[in-house]
């Protein structure tokens, strides 16, 4: 009882410093469509340059070690097998700890496939004023992303399905608008230094924390092993999140700032409609069972369109309730305030698709539909069944 409350008081603590964070940042962009960088971004541009730094180290320091271990410079026998042992430590946790390059989920949409989808993306990126991107996905999450794959880092725009459909034309270009915005924009964490120190953090601790095979072993070596794992583990944990507090503001800011892109592009009302529609996500497994078991649309992602479409003002006004601010470390802001800013300074849109338009570009994924169906209903089945 007392921890629990314990607890609960620190939780409220923290929350009453997220909340009084999160409206500033809102508040800040109620006063200017531009308002300066956190400072406290820097601190955390340091925190990760010290990481980075700190990794390329290790790797050094590990293969200087191997070289001594291999016979470089006069060192006694046993230096030269200490230095291989600690060679082979640091390059293999090293290695744990690469980033491995981002490979999007989904299915790939050329265009050859698709070239009125690409022509769309591509007046897009013209009116936001980046290139294009490289690659489109699609995939089955009330949801869509912008993200930089490969070695090469190439940009791909990921789209989401049944939020796709449960677009207006105009919501379409608003989404393609926002995603492409940060292109341009940019996220602290979505790349560059600060991403690849959050990507080394968070890989050094999955590798350092104990797994389920190694916790059940009974006998004290394996119990003290794995509680010196752990707090091993913690270290770099803990920076991830020290890391997510100090860029948690500007990352909410980059949103804020694609959202007024995207209203510049598509209109505010329609961005709006979108930021609204983009939480529904809740509803896309009551589209996925009742497309399973009582079909009454072509597809779950048009019986998901058709339950945002019938959804009663009473439920959408509860949602947007509980859509409040949650902590720093969560990129988006919360989605009344996101709404509130877009609709402070009205745009009405400088790009049009046409219902012909959208209508070519649906008949275009409409391919895609049945095999994006069938990895949702099977991933919605494990989830149930695991």
């Amino acid at each position: 009882m007392t921890t629990e409350a314990g607890q609960g008081a620190l939780g409220r603590v923290w929350q009453g410093v997220v909340n009084r964070e999160s409206a500033r940042v809102r508040d800040a962009f109620l006063a200017s469509a531009s308002p300066p960088a956190s400072g406290r971004a820097r601190w955390g541009m340091g925190v990760a340059w010290l990481v980075v730094v700190s990794f390329a180290a290790s790797v050094l320091l590990g293969v200087w070690w191997v070289l001594v271990a291999l016979g470089v410079g006069d060192f006694p026998r046993v230096t030269r097998g200490v230095a291989g042992f600690l060679g082979v430590m640091a390059l293999m946790f090293a290695w744990l700890a690469l980033p491995r390059p981002y490979r999007p989920e989904g299915l790939e949409v050329s265009a050859q496939d698709a070239p009125q989808l690409h022509a769309l993306v591509a007046r897009v990126a013209a009116e936001v004023g980046v290139s294009r991107p490289v690659r489109v996905v699609l995939n089955g999450e009330v949801n869509a992303s912008m993200g930089l794959a490969g070695w090469r880092r190439e940009p791909v725009l990921v789209l989401g399905l049944p939020l796709w459909w449960s677009l207006s034309p105009q919501g379409q270009v608003g989404l393609v608008a926002h995603e492409l915005a940060h292109l341009r924009n940019g996220d602290p964490a979505r790349g560059g230094v600060i991403g690849l120190a959050v990507s080394v953090l968070e890989r050094l601790s999955d590798s350092l924390r104990p797994d389920t095979i190694t916790r059940p072993k009974p006998g004290l070596v394996a119990m003290i092993t794995n509680v010196l794992m752990t707090l091993l583990a913690l270290l770099p944990l803990a920076t991830v999140r020290l890391l997510a507090w100090l860029v948690g503001a500007e990352r909410q800011a980059a949103e804020f700032r694609a959202d007024l892109m995207a209203a510049r592009v598509a209109g505010s009302d329609t961005v709006a409609v979108m930021l609204d529609r983009m939480h529904m996500a809740h509803l896309l497994d009551s589209a996925l069972h009742k497309q399973r078991h009582m079909p009454e649309r072509p597809h779950a992602f048009a019986e998901y369109a058709h339950m945002l479409g019938t959804l009663p003002e009473e439920q959408w006004a509860a949602q947007r309730a509980t859509l409040g601010r949650t902590s720093l470390d969560d990129s988006h802001p919360a989605t009344v305030d996101r709404m509130q800013v877009v609709q402070a300074r009205p745009q009405p849109g400088t790009l049009r698709l046409t219902p012909e338009e959208a209508e070519r570009i649906r008949l275009e994924l409409h391919p895609f539909v049945r095999p994006i169906e069938t990895q949702a209903q099977e991933w919605r089945q494990y989830l149930l069944h695991p």
